[in-house]
């Protein structure tokens, strides 16, 4: 019957059974199945995405050799399945099929099994994401493939569900095919794993060439990004709506470069639609994974630690240009949520926390009218139409919070700082009652890339709102890293109660580079320089473990690598390109410091890539903010002297959007950076230098003064 039900040829059958078009949010509720009594290999792992899945019946293994050779001498084909912990549609495949006792004995019989959290190995991931999208032209997660014994795939998936539906076949129909094809046709699922294989080979070696770097690539890419704007809703145009603050940052490049105010315009009604949407957590701050629809009113819930950090890098910038209070506010908002629910008691920032509780998507964060009323009493109505909360709701009865042009009509009807005082009570006392709730489960484990970036974030959010607690959260978590997740000349990429990862990626060293260098200057203290060099430490190591002769930048170091090839990120996807990222702070760097080695790669390395910024701008934002900073004026900005009048002079830069600037602050007349050579306080005052292109200003001693000078960049 299986056999009937799917296409004959092995190509075919690629191509339909792998539909990834993802279920409606009106079907994601799945009801949680009792756990099995099995114990599997993954129970010594570290990956909380891992350890749940060690009491499935599937014999699951780790990612290792013991996996690998136990497929080659048993010659199984390989299932590999890739996921998060706070990844929805991963929960229903486990509970629809990793805890099926059936689905399990084919598995166990036929295939060997491999389980992989993606976080924990983006290489994995990324190697084998891209085979997915080769082989369906989709993407997700969970992803799921078959490969041979020698980890090549011949069969790519996402979320195969237990019956046949969404378009898509049943999960054990596709086992039972594909072992009986492996098992009476192997010669051509290996043919074809082959072909696949040297297809994405050539498609990963491919060199496009390069070309002259120019600022037309930049205007070329910003002007490519506005086109794809929604003028409606926000954001850009899709079915669903991703928050992509990569791409709206380089809208606001765009509006800097240009002064065309229709880049800042597409920015501001993004994040204006996205703070009042239901992606958008009124209550507790920060902001969910994505929307279902294009109004922002669907979420999926998940809340991730990239996502929150880079969003508020975004609404700092944003506030910088327009100083429209609500968006620094938005901003504290955000960076608050993280303290509170994401911050580990060492000064590390957790990973997520899940979509799911009680069994259901979303159901810590949505509300009945009936459990609205119980919280607020007589204050509930007026709450319920200004966050349109119905009777019907859109999850099961139960309404997700969310500001529309009805919301501004009955705000309309009232005195504005009243209704701001009664909906923030209202917002305290309904967050209360949340505290009730049983809470959403916390990924807790410590990525140092999404660190770095959250790094940033604090850094930024204390530039703009001179709350001392965020400049702590970063001198905390920096402290955190160079002390617990920098050893022996290595940087950590996944660490949990205790349990360092082995594998070093440059993702992690890119993120934190630029998060050291903004904290470089955001703390005044004495020993602000230790972050400086921190950082230049990681970029000495970095440009040895990734970096080839022709400016290539690799995502894994080059030794112990043990799988069948090499991969590498030059376009941006939810976060941006670290390759792109290390470029734009070796450039900063060797102004910090004056160090040749780092401009000649990040030179080097930009033209590696001006091929493919040429032919696919849209794609490659933080590649052409890189250049953007290479081809643009080069803003200096050095102040030294007395600890208050520094940071008035310091507030002075932080609340510009100075795109291609540096900052320098030393109370010390003996710094060691070659920008404080010949720059020294004057009769106990402080003082300021600014420099355009090292074309250098009459030097100042007052914030005023520099103020003044400021305005006329």
């Amino acid at each position: 019957m299986y056999r009937e039900s799917l296409p004959v040829a092995l190509g075919i059958l690629l191509i339909s059974a792998s539909l990834n078009s993802e279920p409606h949010m009106s079907d994601s509720s799945y009801v949680s199945i009792k756990k099995s009594e099995h114990t599997n290999r993954l129970i010594h792992s570290a990956s909380p995405y891992l350890i749940a899945h060690a009491d499935n019946p599937v014999d699951w293994y780790p990612w290792g050799e013991e996996a690998l050779e136990k497929a080659r001498v048993e010659d199984k084909p390989i299932f590999l399945s890739i996921g998060y912990a706070t990844c929805h549609w991963c929960h229903v495949m486990e509970d629809e099929s990793f805890e099926d006792e059936a689905t399990a004995a084919i598995l166990n019989e036929y295939f060997v099994s491999i389980k992989v959290d993606r976080e924990e190995r983006p290489d994995i991931d990324h190697i084998y994401g891209g085979f997915t999208v080769q082989l369906t032209g989709r993407s997700g997660w969970p992803t799921s493939l078959f490969l041979t014994p020698e980890m090549k795939p011949f069969y790519a998936g996402t979320y195969f569900p237990s019956t046949p539906r969404y378009g898509r076949p049943a999960f054990k129909q596709v086992l039972t095919e594909l072992a009986t094809r492996y098992r009476e046709h192997k010669k051509q699922v290996i043919q074809f794993s082959q072909q696949a294989f040297e297809s994405r080979l050539g498609i990963v070696n491919e060199s496009i060439g390069q070309v002259t770097l120019n600022e037309q690539m930049f205007l070329n890419g910003a002007s490519g990004l506005l086109r794809n704007i929604d003028r409606v809703n926000g954001g850009f145009n899709g079915r669903r709506k991703y928050p992509k603050p990569v791409q709206l940052s380089m809208l606001l490049r765009g509006f800097y470069k240009t002064g065309d105010s229709s880049y800042l315009k597409a920015v501001v009604h993004s994040v204006e639609a996205m703070a009042r949407g239901a992606i958008h957590d009124h209550l507790g701050g920060g902001f969910h994974r994505y929307t279902i629809d294009p109004g922002w009113s669907q979420p999926h819930f998940e809340k991730m630690l990239y996502d929150n950090a880079l969003l508020t890098c975004l609404l700092v910038d944003v506030y910088r240009i327009t100083h429209d209070e609500k968006f620094r506010k938005l901003a504290s908002h955000t960076l608050d949520f993280i303290s509170r629910e994401m911050t580990d008691s060492e000064g590390g920032f957790y990973s997520a926390l899940d979509a799911d509780s009680e069994g259901k998507e979303g159901w810590f964060y949505v509300w009945s009218n009936r459990e609205i009323e119980d919280a607020l009493g007589p204050d509930a109505p007026l709450f319920n139409q200004f966050y349109n909360v119905s009777a019907r709701g859109r999850f099961d009865g139960k309404n997700a919070l969310q500001i529309t042009g009805e919301s501004d009509r009955i705000m309309s009807q009232y005195n504005g700082d009243d209704f701001d005082e009664k909906m923030a009570s209202a917002r305290a006392k309904l967050f209360e009652a949340r505290r009730k709730k049983i809470r959403p489960l916390t990924d807790d484990k410590i990525l140092t890339s999404w660190n770095g970036l959250a790094l940033s974030a604090f850094c930024r959010g204390f530039q703009i709102t001179g709350e001392n607690q965020y400049l702590q959260r970063a001198i905390n978590n920096a402290t955190f890293v160079e002390k617990k997740l920098f050893n022996d000349g290595r940087l950590t990429h996944s660490y949990r109660n205790g349990v360092h990862s082995s594998r070093q990626f440059v993702e992690d060293y890119a993120y934190y580079i630029r998060g050291l260098l903004d904290l470089y200057e955001s703390d005044l203290s004495e020993s602000h320089s230790r972050w400086l060099d921190f950082a230049t430490s990681l970029a000495e190591t970095a440009l040895v473990l990734f970096m080839d002769t022709t400016g290539t930048i690799y995502l894994t170091e080059v030794e112990g690598y043990d799988l069948i090839l090499r991969p590498k990120t030059e376009g941006d996807g939810v976060w941006p390109s670290p390759n792109s990222l290390l470029i734009e702070s070796l450039f900063r760097l060797h102004r910090l410091t004056g160090a040749a080695k780092f401009y000649d790669a990040a030179e080097c390395a930009l033209m590696a890539v001006s091929g493919e910024m040429a032919r696919n701008p849209t794609g490659m934002s933080t590649a052409l903010e890189a250049l953007d900073y290479f081809l643009s004026d080069k803003i200096e900005i050095v102040i030294v002297g007395v600890s208050s009048d520094m940071e008035r002079m310091a507030q002075e830069v932080y609340d510009r959007f100075i795109p291609h600037k540096i900052l320098a602050v030393s109370p010390k007349a003996n710094e060691l950076n070659p920008l404080f050579i010949g720059r020294q306080p004057k009769n106990n005052e402080t003082v300021a230098y600014l420099c355009r292109n090292s074309v250098c200003l009459l030097p100042v001693s007052s914030a005023e003064d520099l103020r003044k000078q400021l305005d006329e960049l």
